[in-house]
């Protein structure tokens, strides 16, 4: 299967430098700035892993890891954060994910977990 990956993150700034990190790896990438526009992707696209920020506006990024494990549970899942008081407790309750970064992480940082959860 192709590699694809999809980004939710309402910050631009984020979504553009982990697209540009992506496809400098050659893989396929899809991104939104909305929980609710992810879960309509995953709804009718496959991918093989979802990178999800936690603080979005309109659905929390909890919410949408756990539809997205419920309706895709083969997908890779790599949360990225601003807070590191996440860390405390699980990543997201009831929910395995795959890796996670917090932010600002650098461009071979992601491109390496990414690489590495793929593999795995």
């Amino acid at each position: 299967m192709e590699r694809r990956i999809l980004i939710v993150d309402d910050e631009d700034l984020v979504r553009n430098y982990v697209r540009r990190a992506l496809l400098s790896r050659g893989w396929a990438v899809s991104e939104t700035t909305n929980g609710a526009a992810a879960i309509a992707l995953i709804e009718k696209e496959e991918f093989s892993a979802v990178i999800c920020d936690l603080k979005m506006p309109d659905i929390r990024g909890e919410e949408v890891i756990k539809k997205i494990r419920a309706r895709r549970p083969a997908a890779k899942i790599i949360v990225i954060t601003g807070s590191v008081s996440n860390l405390s407790r699980p990543i997201v309750p009831g929910v395995e994910v795959d890796g996670f970064l917090i932010k600002p992480f650098g461009i071979d940082e992601i491109r390496d977990l990414v690489e590495k959860v793929l593999k795995g």
